[in-house]
Order: structure tokens, then sequence, then C-alpha cells
């Protein structure tokens, strides 16, 4: 009855989403108050953002309790699973479709504020015979207002625009390869299904930790940069008026940007999005002081480009799921195991942590009767031949430690708690015994920036960061080669100067100590 309350309540939820009522509206250009045209396409745009939040959280919720679902592991898991799937399907459906007349919206928006802006700016009067045509890098009357070294690195930072871009758009394709790769990963009933979605969502997100942190470190100081030397000419030419109109379009960036924080997955993504078209006015607007219409245009064109790429991307809270079976052990008055109900092979998972309790290990398959009735029974065959046989799935370390005692009761000589986390297994009784391989990422070939350093301060919080030389670091210990081959991936991408290897370490041989006392 619960679930189909959550169910009524979902499709309740997507229903009303229409019933949003659009809020009064400030002009965002001082001068088109009065434009009804205007003003009736910012009310729709308002409208139009309400609706796609409240679709978003409509797909926050449903992919919340899908997650909910599948952990339930009953009956009916399939039939809600589908039907939710039915309302995921229509609510970004719905999305699309907004986000697409949301883009009409803001372009015709744009066009109003950009005429309207434009027609009142004049020529700088000093500019007037400047060319009619090239870019504001290369206007002499541009580059000799600026102070050459500012001129410089604007034009250094200009430079770098092209794989800002290619930033934010990978960002985004990545980010709904691993949406989609999501919705399959909830409906997938194996663990080995599963997992091989998950590694596949594992390689999209390291790739966008990475590319999210690139975007923030190049964005910002372009941007920055940028407003700046603008702000520097305008402020020389006593254009005022221009610099109210911008300082007006960066607030309204950081407005939209608040109202947009529960349904945008990468701030950095946010930031280049909003502040792009912002740094494109400004030079269009310089590009008209400056008499250059064809710049007007190709800046109008790129600043259409920016909007297309969607920054408003819901949330996606991705917990990798575990398909581990607990099982407590009981006691029967005869073996539930035969001829024709064997003691199942030990079941292994790749991800999740379970215990279970040795009971023996033979050379030869035993009989279940020896086992005195305990189940359930797991069978392993080992490397050398042998059959180890254990007891039970045990949730925790304690759980598993007050079973030994309880097995000791019914008889059994040396019960040994052995533990299996991500599938790796550990008997806990002989911890320490037998060779321990690690592994350590090793780093040459330059320095450290900042976004490596918080790459690897986030990806390996644990692991210890050594500087060997001037040009190479060591990272480690790391216990998982997966782990280790995570973060050398994420840092070679984030630096593809770095030369980064992970290698094995294995503990030296113990040397043999002679015993010198009388046998």
């Amino acid at each position: 009855m619960k679930r189909k309350l959550v169910l009524v309540g979902l499709a309740t939820l997507f229903l009303g989403v229409c019933d949003v009522v659009a809020q009064d509206v400030v002009a965002r250009v001082a001068g088109l108050e009065d434009n009804k045209e205007y003003m009736d396409l910012l009310r729709s745009d308002d409208k139009l953002r309400q609706q796609t939040d409240s679709l978003m959280a409509v797909v926050r919720e449903v992919r919340s309790a899908m997650r909910a679902n599948v952990e339930s592991r009953d009956s009916l898991v399939q039939v809600r699973t589908d039907s939710m799937l039915l309302i995921l399907s229509d609510a970004e459906s719905a999305i699309f479709a907004m986000r697409s007349q949301k883009i009409k919206l803001i372009d015709r928006i744009n066009t109003i504020e950009q005429k309207f802006v434009l027609e009142g700016l004049g020529n700088i009067g000093g500019a007037q015979n400047a060319q009619a045509a090239g870019s504001i890098f290369k206007n002499e009357y541009f580059t000799k207002s600026l102070e050459p070294d500012d001129l410089k690195l604007l034009i250094q930072l200009q430079g770098k625009e092209a794989a800002v871009r290619e930033y934010a758009t990978t960002y985004v394709k990545n980010y709904n390869n691993i949406k989609t790769l999501y919705d399959k990963y909830l409906q997938a009933t194996t663990e080995a299904d599963a997992e091989a979605l998950y590694a596949e969502m594992a390689t999209s997100m390291d790739e966008n930790f990475v590319l999210e942190r690139q975007l923030a470190k190049a964005w910002s100081e372009i941007y920055d940069h940028k407003i700046y030397v603008y702000s520097y000419f305008l402020e020389k030419e006593n254009r005022e008026d221009i610099l109210e109109i911008t300082e007006s379009m960066m607030m309204e960036a950081r407005q939209q940007k608040l109202l947009s924080v529960d349904n945008c997955a990468s701030e950095s993504l946010a930031d280049y999005c909003l502040q792009k078209p912002v740094a494109l006015n400004y030079e269009m607007y310089v590009a008209k002081l400056l008499n250059l219409t064809s710049s007007i245009d190709s800046l109008s064109s790129a600043s259409r480009a920016v909007r297309q790429i969607d920054y408003r991307l819901p949330m996606i809270d991705i917990e990798r799921r575990s398909f581990v079976d607990y099982e407590a052990i009981e006691f029967h008055s005869r073996s539930p195991y035969n001829s024709s109900n064997p003691i199942p092979e030990c079941v292994v998972y790749e991800y999740g942590t379970i215990y279970r309790i040795l009971l023996g290990t033979y050379k030869v398959k035993q009989s279940p009767s020896i086992f005195r009735g305990a189940a359930p029974l797991f069978v392993e065959a080992l490397e050398d031949g042998r059959f180890a046989y254990y007891a039970g799935g045990l949730h925790s370390s304690a759980e598993a430690e007050a079973a030994v005692e309880v097995m000791k009761k019914k008889g059994f000589r040396n019960p040994q708690v052995v533990e299996w986390c991500d599938g790796r297994k550990t008997n806990l009784d002989e911890q320490g015994e037998g060779e321990q391989i690690s592994f350590r990422v090793v780093i040459k070939g330059g320095v450290l920036d900042d976004t490596v350093k918080e790459i690897i301060s986030t990806m390996a919080s644990e692991a210890q960061l050594s500087k060997v030389a001037d040009d190479e670091f060591l990272l480690g210990m790391f216990t998982s080669r997966a782990t280790a081959d995570r973060v050398a991936q994420a840092i070679m991408k984030c630096d593809e100067n770095l030369s980064v290897e992970v290698v094995e370490i294995r503990p030296e041989p113990e040397e043999d100590e002679s015993d010198d006392e009388d046998e």
C-alpha cells in the first residue's frame, strides 16, 4: 500500500507542475519597463523556469524512489520500476521541451535588449574612421588604450576560450551519458550487469570531476581579466552608462545562479554559461563603440551558441548498489542439504562487505551431515585443490564474532571469521599472515598545480603525497589497484605533461633467522 501511495504521489506531483504562477518581474535593462512584449517575455521565462524546477524535483523524487525500490527485492520490484520509468520518461521529455522553449524565449529577450542598448551607444569620436570589420583585439584604438601587460594577457586568455568551451560541452555530454547509464543501473537485476554499468559511469564521473576543476580554474581567470580590461577601457572613455548596464547584467547572472542552485550538477558549468554571455555583451558594446559592425554579429552568434549549453542539470545522487544477501546461521535437526540439494558454491560479491564463518578446509568434498545441521552453508574450491566450508552471511564483524561463540558451543573446533570486502577475502583470525600487496602512484615530469593537488586530496584523501625530486612525486599507499588506477587516470587527464604510473609494492621477504639453541 505504501509503495502504491508513493507512485500516486509522484504522478500527482508531475501532473501539478503546470499550476505554477509567474511572479512579477523586473526589467533587466533600464528603459525597457514599458516594452510590453519584453516584459511579457520575462514573465513567460520566469514561469517556465518554475515549471522546469518542479519537473526536476519530480525527476529527483522518481530516481530516489527507484533506488529504494530496487533495494526491496520483492516480487513487485519490476512492476513498480516500469511505472516509475514511465513517469521519469514523461518528466524528462517535458523538461527537454521546456528547455527548447526557454532557449527561444531567451533569444527573443536578448535580441530586444541588445537592439535597445546598441542603438543608444553611438561610436567613439576617435574611432569613427576605424575599420568596419575585424576583432576588437586587433583594433588599434582599443589596444593602445590598454596597458601592454594587460593586453598581452588578454590575448593569451582569448586563445584559451576554445578549450574552455570544450570543457563545458564535454561535461554536459558526460553528464547525459551518466544519467542514461544510471537509469539502466537501477534496473539491472544481476551484480555483474550492475558492476559493468557502474564501471562505465565511474569513467565519466572521474572525467567530469577533472573537467569541472579545469573549467573553474581556466574560466575564472579569463572572466576576471576580461571584465577588468573592458571596465578599464569604458572608464577611460567615461561611459558610465554602459558600466551600469554591464553591472546590472552581472547581478542578473548571479541571481540566476542562486535561483538554479538546487538544479545545477556543476557550479563551474553554471558560472561559465551565465558569465560568458556577460563577457560577450561587454565585447559587443566595446565593438559598437569602435564601429566594428561585423564583430557585433559574430559576438551575438557566439552568445547564442553558449545559451544552447544546458547548465541546469538535475542532480544525480549516485549510490552504489549492493547485491549482498545476508543470512543468519540457523541449526536444523537434520541438514537441509543432500544430493538433490547440494551445498552451493560460495558467492563472492564485487561490491559490499560480508562475513562468513569458516568451519574447516578439507582435501575432498564433505558430506553435509558433518556440519551439525548448520545453514546456510557454502563451499569454496581453493587454488590448492582443497575445499573450504563456510556458514552464514553476516552483516558485521560483531555479528560474526558472536556467531563464532555459538559455533564453538555447537561443537565446532576452530571456527574462524572470514571477511569479503569488495571481492577481497581476509581471514580475520589469521590477519597479518601472508603477503599483503599494496600500490603506489608515481608522478614524474613537472610540478603539481592546484587543480592536480585538489584532485589528489579529494580522490585519495588518505594517501600520502611525497616529493622525492623537483619533478617526481610518490602517492600512496593504496590497497586497491582499481583505486590507484582511477587516481592516476584523473591526474593524467588533468595534466597531460605529467607521466603517471601505478607500481605494485610487495613486502620484502623476511630473512631466515638462525636458531642457535640446542634441539
